[in-house]
């Protein structure tokens, strides 16, 4: 029922397999066969959807990535914040990857457009793999990735407003493995602030959902609305400066 957001890119669909344990090269002596036997063999299929942007794939492992059905989304745009996630700080490690974001059932990453896909592709689908093969833990226990929305003080309009981005607007620029959240509104310009993550972020045609879909549809419901401003540029550069500083500091 979303009419307002235009479709922009049909996603296309590769399967990549990927296998895990390797087998031992090793052949067993015959008198120990009965004793060492093969472990089974698994698969892992993983999946890559391309995005309208096109420094940004989504990797479908076919196992639940933040659960099944969830709507929730958790990003890391630099690696101190990848700190808090194992498989985060595996993927920051390759040279090239400059943003990670969790979904239901997908990892969307973002790269530096002079790194080619055919180069990271084979280190992201390694580190993925080798995650949820390995049991661990996609964020630590102790780090706190909640708290996305204010508290229970909102006005009518920001309550309204929410409730529009939440039903209408994330379920449809999750399937193009992006997301937003709601920063701020401002009851006297009417003026909406929000910042887009995932594949959304940096995307050429993020100007066409915002002035076309969401700003359109959040007026078209609340004419209070009269403008949506994506801020997410503006607190990614806050939060690499900071980086920034505490590198420096390290290294002094």
């Amino acid at each position: 029922m979303f009419r307002h957001l235009p479709r922009i890119l049909a996603r296309s669909l590769t399967t990549a397999p990927a296998r895990f344990p390797p087998a031992s090269a090793r052949a067993v002596p015959r008198a120990h066969t009965r004793l060492r036997q093969q472990p089974p063999r698994r698969t892992m299929f993983i999946q890559t959807a391309t995005t309208p942007n096109e420094d940004a794939l989504q990797f479908i492992p076919g196992v639940p990535v933040l659960g099944s059905g969830s709507m929730r989304t958790v990003e890391y745009t630099t690696p101190r914040e990848a700190l808090k996630s194992p498989l985060a700080t595996r993927l920051f490690a390759i040279e090239g990857v400059r943003g990670i974001m969790y979904g239901g059932d997908f990892v969307t990453v973002r790269k530096h457009t002079d790194y080619p896909w055919q180069l990271l592709k084979p280190d992201v689908y390694a580190a993925i793999m080798d995650h949820f093969a390995s049991g661990r833990a996609l964020i630590r226990d102790d780090a706190d990735d909640s708290a996305r929305e204010g508290a229970g003080h909102d006005s009518e309009i920001v309550v309204e407003i929410k409730e529009l981005l939440e039903s209408r607007v994330r379920p449809a620029i999750q399937e193009d493995g992006g997301d937003l959240d709601f920063v701020s509104f401002n009851e006297g310009s009417g003026v909406v602030r929000i910042r887009l993550r995932g594949a959304c972020r940096g995307c050429a045609s993020s100007s066409v959902t915002l002035k076309h879909g969401v700003e359109g549809m959040l007026s078209y419901y609340i004419p209070e609305v009269t403008a949506v401003e994506d801020v997410g540029d503006e607190l990614e550069a806050q939060a690499q400066k900071e980086f920034g500083k505490l590198e420096a500091e390290l290294q002094s």
